[in-house]
């Protein structure tokens, strides 16, 4: 349920003292994926694995060899090149996008994408700064949420979120997760997204789904139900969730409902009810919703 990955140096210098833990896990040195909760309770145990480790080190000796080992029993595979078509160059300008509009934070977001004639994802990796990803760093996941590659870059810990998209609405390409800051606070907030310009009236009021433990098979499914009927979804103090037909159009999705939501809290913010399209005109756009998606 839960699996956590790093160098063997890191394992040795977090239960001998000299490496912070929490730190590595912020720079992407510790990386896991599954149930957050769960990942945490190695703080609990980790007294007792000092205690093991300690004891096992002091028999083996040097132990200097272990900075050479990288993640798999096997070490690290070399990068194979990308060529400019990749998905994965397209996912990589994609979260460039987001994070320079401050979807994605630093470590917080996540996109994924269908490899074309397979029935496999790319999706970013987990715990690595999204300002500067490299297309090697994307994961290589089945629909199932399993890992392709043993010795490849740890996934996302949202994957069973992803997956459950995908399993939702079998037409989507794309499936892009942001902390969007707006979106966010329409959320908490309970406040409708309303219909204030012709690109926010393509979408209908967005489901909400209240707050859920990250990365759990709970929140996979609250997801799953969310999305049946729409393409887009608020998630309580967490963010947004967004699917498209293509990687570009889930980005622009995206975009839309985090600049909507500015829209509709600018407005609330001076006192005054947003103002929204006619009605004729909102019915007329939520028929062309579902081809823009």
């Amino acid at each position: 349920e839960v699996n956590l990955r790093m160098r063997a140096a890191t394992f040795d210098g977090m239960l001998t003292g000299r490496v912070n833990a929490m730190q590595e896990a912020m720079g992407g040195g510790i990386a896991f994926s599954g149930d957050t909760a769960k990942a945490m309770t190695l703080q609990q145990i980790q007294p007792e694995l000092q205690r093991v480790w300690n004891a096992v080190r002091a028999e083996a000796g040097d132990l200097s060899a272990l900075a050479s080992l990288a993640y798999g029993a096997s070490g690290a595979k070399p990068a194979a090149s990308v060529a400019p078509t990749d998905l994965r160059v397209q996912m990589v300008g994609v979260v460039e996008e987001l994070y320079r509009q401050s979807l994605i934070t630093a470590t917080g977001g996540n996109v994924s994408a269908r490899i074309a004639g397979s029935g496999d994802l790319w999706i970013t990796p987990s715990a690595l700064f999204k300002g500067d990803l490299r297309p090697e760093a994307m994961a290589r996941i089945g629909v199932d949420g399993g890992l392709r590659d043993a010795n490849g870059p740890s996934p996302s810990s949202e994957r069973l979120m992803h997956c459950a998209v995908y399993a939702a609405k079998p037409e989507a390409q794309a499936v892009i997760h942001a902390h969007a800051p707006h979106a966010t606070i329409l959320a908490n907030a309970g406040l409708p997204f309303l219909p204030v310009s012709t690109e926010a009236a393509f979408f209908g009021e967005l489901p909400r789904v209240p707050f859920i433990m990250p990365g759990t098979q709970a929140l996979a499914d609250a997801v799953r139900d969310a999305m049946r009927a729409s393409w887009a979804v608020l998630l309580v103090n967490h963010g947004l969730l967004v699917a498209g037909r293509s990687l570009r159009r889930a980005a622009d999705m995206a975009e839309i409902v985090e600049r909507s939501a500015q829209v509709i809290l600018g407005c609330y913010a001076l006192g005054k009810p947003p103002p929204v399209l006619p009605a004729d005109a909102v019915a007329e756009l939520r028929k062309l919703g579902e081809l823009v998606a």
